[in-house]
């Protein structure tokens, strides 16, 4: 296959470095009257897969055509979801990236970062960073020798976070560090599996929905949500009015609180968009 041409690639420079993204494929000129918002490990692309399921693109293509946005929400990196992209058939319309830093297509077609919201959460991050490196570097003895079947590692990349072996071994983990979050009340955990980060309370999924839904005027009951991981239920939370779900391998503790506060739990995305479509009476056809 030949390389792709320079020109299907945007430079965006961040506080995540600069990375080239896919260019959009059209503009963005229609006013945006609803907004899909997806996680994208285990609930767009499932079992490890870097597709979505066959009738995804089909309905967003008619969707879109109705005013409707969609967009990834993701604890991933800016640079990993750059080459994820480059498998999609259509480009989403926003991006949101490790729980927290927002981008967003414009008119034009070309990305744009949120610069001052992502300079903010930047500099609140670097904060909380420097505030708890002598606790984070005390405690990760400590788990090797209350849980010394546990397999771990602490991210080199990512600071104040830990991979795990999987998410069961994650369970385990996560009770040692109920001290630290008890002392640092402005701080929080975001969990995705088996991966897990310390945060400024201030962002999260929820915050960066709320940053893109405001920007294109769109109401909470217009918001399609979802997700398959603990990190996705700041943004069920914060807009409890939306239409919110969890795919069918959601954690069992994501599936429960979905269950519990009026929340949807279905096989995959695009069985969700349809439920959601009809009771919005908005029209899809296919699969």
């Amino acid at each position: 296959m030949p390389a792709p041409h320079a020109s299907n690639y945007l430079l965006v420079s961040t506080e995540e470095g600069t990375v080239s993204l896919p260019r959009h494929e059209g503009l963005l000129t229609e006013r945006c009257s609803f907004l899909l918002s997806l996680d994208y490990d285990g609930t767009l692309c499932r079992n490890d897969s870097r597709k979505p399921d066959p009738p995804f693109f089909n309905y967003i293509r008619q969707l879109k055509k109705q005013g409707v946005r969609w967009g990834i929400n993701t604890g991933r990196t800016l640079s990993e979801m750059a080459q994820f992209m480059l498998e999609l058939e259509l480009q989403p319309d926003f991006l949101c990236t490790r729980e927290r830093f927002v981008y967003m297509v414009g008119e034009d077609g070309s990305w744009h970062a949120a610069k001052k919201h992502n300079a903010n959460c930047h500099a609140a991050q670097l904060a909380m960073q420097q505030s708890l490196q002598k606790e984070w570097d005390m405690i990760l003895p400590l788990l090797h020798t209350e849980c010394p079947e546990a397999e771990w590692y602490a991210s080199p990349i990512d600071p104040l976070s830990i991979v795990a072996r999987d998410s069961s071994t994650m369970d385990l983990l996560l009770p040692h560090f109920a001290p630290l979050l008890h002392a640092h009340p402005d701080v929080r955990i975001q969990r995705a599996s088996r991966f897990m980060r310390f945060t400024d309370a201030c962002f999260n999924k929820g915050s960066v929905l709320d940053y893109v839904s405001k920007a294109w005027q769109v109401p909470e009951t217009h918001l399609f949500i979802m997700g398959d991981g603990h990190n996705d239920l700041d943004s069920f939370r914060a807009f409890p009015n939306s239409f919110f779900a969890a795919p069918q391998n959601a954690h069992a503790d994501v599936i429960a609180w979905v269950c519990t506060h009026g929340g949807h739990i279905f096989p995959s995305v695009p069985d969700a968009i349809k439920k959601w479509a009809k009771q919005k009476s908005i029209s899809i056809v296919g699969d």
